[in-house]
């Protein structure tokens, strides 16, 4: 079959490359050049778990956890850095009581830490009395960048075609082609103006503080939706962001200035849960996410010959890999 990909993010890489390794003919077109920093897919670090309120995240995650190794044995090189995760709220918080069902109806191994056994293991991370965490080995991070770089390298080593700084304008552009998947995040509407997804895109700030947290975890505040990173090795610095949507932002405005406010929020979270860390702001990053209302993924086929895949919600890079070998799959049928 002949298949067009638009879009060479983290899921558009994923679909060339499984799509080409499969022995398709496979042309993507990249509005910018791959690996671009105008999109959802790139930067240093993108959160991978298990740990998830909503349970069949959590089984969609047992399929996915085997392609990110299997990816980073093809790459011969490190895009998954296994170093735990912590998940934290206050005792008996819906949202920390649901990770754990979810965790143990899919058999996922976890424990359930207090404040003090955090205290012992993490000093520099604060617990108040009344909290507990969720502690899940297999939770860690992906080398976001590295991740598409590498999915669209070894496309091209199976034969796919990437263009890049291409902008399709219209679908009809691709009907010489037996099948086009889309997976055009903040620009998926563009396409599809006779059938619209009730999208929102935001772009959304992480901000990098001075210190280091060697040999620590990932972790996410379950209450608050603050989430943060250890030490990665590359930016200097600790990664801290809020998982809350920022206002409405056009995806194709160049401009993306320094949110002096969200550099504030992050210091006074810190301040209170990771006081070792200083003031002092070492780096900045921003990146859009598509928000569907509910936070939902969307994977349908809106015409013809046609696979529509996007609005991550600011949650699917983790997932971003099963989703284009689903698509590929949808494709070849």
């Amino acid at each position: 079959m002949k298949v067009a990909v638009v879009g060479i993010g983290a899921v558009g890489s994923a679909a060339c490359r499984f799509l080409a390794e499969a022995g398709h003919t496979v042309v993507g077109f990249e509005r910018f050049t791959i690996g671009h920093g105008m999109g959802s897919s790139h930067g240093e670090s993108r959160i991978i778990r298990y740990a998830y309120p909503e349970a069949h995240y959590t089984q969609l995650m047992g399929q996915a956890y085997p392609l990110w190794d299997a990816l980073e044995q093809a790459a011969g090189e490190e895009l998954f850095v296994r170093c735990g995760g912590l998940f934290f709220a206050p005792k008996n918080h819906p949202e920390l009581t649901s990770m754990q069902q979810a965790l143990a109806v899919n058999g996922v191994a976890h424990q359930l830490l207090s404040a003090a056994e955090v205290a012992e293991r993490y000093p520099a991370l604060v617990l108040a009395e009344g909290e507990q965490a969720i502690w899940q080995s297999d939770a860690g991070f992906l080398r976001a960048g590295a991740v598409v770089r590498a999915q669209a390298r070894l496309a091209r080593a199976a034969g796919a075609e990437l263009r890049e700084n291409i902008v399709i304008e219209s679908l009809e552009e691709l009907e010489s082609f037996d099948h086009v998947i889309v997976c055009a995040g903040a620009w998926t509407n563009t396409l599809f103006p006779e059938s619209p997804l009730p999208l929102t895109v935001t772009r959304q700030q992480v901000t990098y503080l001075s210190g280091e947290l060697t040999g620590y975890p990932v972790w996410i505040d379950a209450e608050s939706y603050w989430y943060g990173f250890p030490s990665d090795g590359r930016i200097a610095g600790v990664k801290l962001a809020r998982h809350i949507p920022q206002v409405p932002f056009a995806p194709d405005q160049p401009d993306r200035p320094t949110l002096t406010s969200d550099d504030d929020a992050a210091r006074a979270y810190a301040a209170t849960r990771f006081p070792s860390l200083g003031p002092e702001v070492t780096h900045h990053a921003s990146c859009l996410y598509t928000n569907t209302p509910d936070e939902s993924f969307v994977f349908d086929h809106p015409r013809p010959k046609t696979t529509r895949v996007s609005a991550c919600s600011g949650h699917g890079f983790k997932f971003s890999i099963l989703m284009g070998r689903l698509a590929a799959d949808s494709a070849t049928k």
